[in-house]
């Protein structure tokens, strides 16, 4: 069992013996007044049977019910024949394409200024561009030449800015991403905001790149809109909008085999896979 899933039984796991305690009690105290008789347990046995039987309840309630110990689930529709994946894991370590969102000027100077360091946008320039950032600007650049943009005047930073849901394709040591503006970029102090309508037209613009390149690859989609681009929505609801701008562009025209929501590890307690599930299927 991961860290993860472990801290959060842990968390669970008071809950299932009080609840087969419970379970104990309603089978022996009918048996008792039935039967006039009497049941040979003393209360440190009858806990100590449901602690053990606690974790037997706690596997079925995490697994089926709660869903608490899900690590990844698949929604069906009959409306099209995508595959879609809703699982825990790292962006970096998926198959196929993964999806990055970006601010509104595709910047690409790591400084916790234009691009934060701890952003999605950030790690992959620094894990798959460090050192050489004017490669991931040059293939940028190159695509964006014929796209409408505004000219900005900033401090730094580069200086046009473009839709919500621009998108475009970079690849480096055969790694490929799909990089979509997401946020706004407030050019007096360079923070970075969404909301959930960006969100949405964020998510359509990246499928519809995703449908011209993806050659019916996979296509990995992390939980965009949870961190710097402050679109302030709880996770769970980021999910289902993710989710409802994915079944609108889908139903409209396929685009691509496989599309899978990875979910950071660390939202295992906030994000309950099985009722996404129930929700969607």
């Amino acid at each position: 069992m991961k860290l993860t899933s472990f801290k959060t039984a842990a968390w669970y796991y008071p809950r299932s013996v009080f609840a087969t305690l419970g379970l104990f009690w309603l089978v022996i105290e009918p048996i008792i007044g039935l039967t006039g008789k009497s049941i040979d347990l003393t209360y440190w046995q009858l806990f100590g049977w449901s602690a053990v039987f606690g974790i037997i309840w706690l596997i079925f309630d995490g697994l089926w019910f709660s869903g608490f110990l899900k690590q990844s689930i698949e929604i069906k529709s009959n409306g099209f024949d995508t595959r879609i994946v809703i699982k825990f894991g790292d962006i970096f370590q998926e198959e196929g394409w993964q999806a990055i969102a970006v601010n509104d000027f595709f910047d690409s100077i790591v400084d916790d200024r234009f691009v934060s360091s701890k952003s999605l946008h950030g790690i992959l320039l620094q894990k798959y561009w460090a050192g050489n950032t004017d490669d991931w600007s040059r293939q940028v650049d190159e695509q964006l030449t014929a796209t409408e943009c505004s000219s900005e005047k900033r401090n730094g930073g580069k200086q046009s800015r473009y839709r919500i849901g621009t998108t475009v394709a970079v690849e480096q040591a055969g790694n490929r991403f799909l990089c979509v503006a997401l946020s706004h970029t407030d050019i007096s102090n360079q923070e970075a905001k969404a909301s959930s309508s960006d969100l949405h037209q964020a998510v359509r613009g990246l499928l519809r790149k995703a449908r011209s390149v993806c050659g019916d690859e996979p296509l990995s989609i992390p939980l965009m809109g949870s961190g710097l681009s402050r679109v302030g929505i709880k996770n769970n609801i980021l999910v289902d909008l993710i989710l409802t701008a994915i079944f609108e562009e889908t139903k409209n025209n396929k685009v691509t085999s496989e599309i899978r929501i990875v979910l950071p590890k660390e939202k295992a307690s906030e994000i309950n896979l099985a009722s996404l599930q129930k929700d969607w299927s």
